[in-house]
Parts: C-alpha cells; structure tokens; sequence
C-alpha cells in the first residue's frame, strides 16, 4: 500500500465533500457574494454538485490504485489525521442536514404586507 498515494485520494475526496457542503448549504451566500442572480446561483450549485462528484470519483481511484501499489522503499506517512478529517466532513455534512431539516421555514409575507421596523 502507497500511503502517499492513498492520502492524496483521500485528500481529493475530502474537497469532494467540501464542495458538496458548499453547493448544499451556502449556495445562497456565495452567489449574493459575487452578485448573481437567481440563474447564476442555480449554475453556481450545478457547478458544485459536478465538482464534488469529480473530486470524489477521482479521490476514489486514487486511493484504490494506492491500496493496490506496493508501497516498499516509501517514506513513513501518516493517514490517521487525513482519515480524520474525511470523518469529520462527513459528521459535519449529517449535521448541517439535520439542522436544516429541523430548523423552522422562514416566515413569508403574504402579497401586500410590509415590514415595520
């Protein structure tokens, strides 16, 4: 096993998730950030979505060709803190999916209302 190589897949599969995260939950944010507009926001969450799945295929290959490799003459790597952050992406997407499930929808107005402030 290259563990270099099977850190890098890893890696790969991390910003998968991370792009994942973003055109999940902060769509929104990032298209108001760079003034978009409704089209461009939903562009925006395609290009995510396309992103995180080549990311993560590719980290996927990567770290399967690594497990295959011979890895004799490689420097020592460690793979527990890449392993944990991996984890911990994956914990912090169920909980950003949780969150959103259970928090109350916005109150809308109806057509005519204003708001006083």
């Amino acid at each position: 096993m290259r563990k270099s190589t099977v850190r890098r897949g890893i890696r790969s599969i991390c910003a998968g998730i991370i792009a994942l995260i973003v055109a999940t939950f902060f769509h929104g944010e990032i298209s108001t950030l760079l003034m978009l507009g409704l089209a461009g926001e939903a562009r925006l969450t395609f290009l995510g979505f396309f992103l995180a799945g080549m990311l993560g295929g590719f980290g996927v290959l990567v770290a399967a060709f690594g497990l295959l490799q011979n890895g004799q003459g490689e420097p020592p790597v460690r793979l527990f803190p890449t392993i944990l952050l991996l984890f911990s992406l994956v914990v912090l997407f169920f909980v950003l999916t949780y969150t959103w499930i259970t928090s109350p929808p916005a109150p809308v107005l109806a057509p005519g209302e204003s708001i006083n402030i």
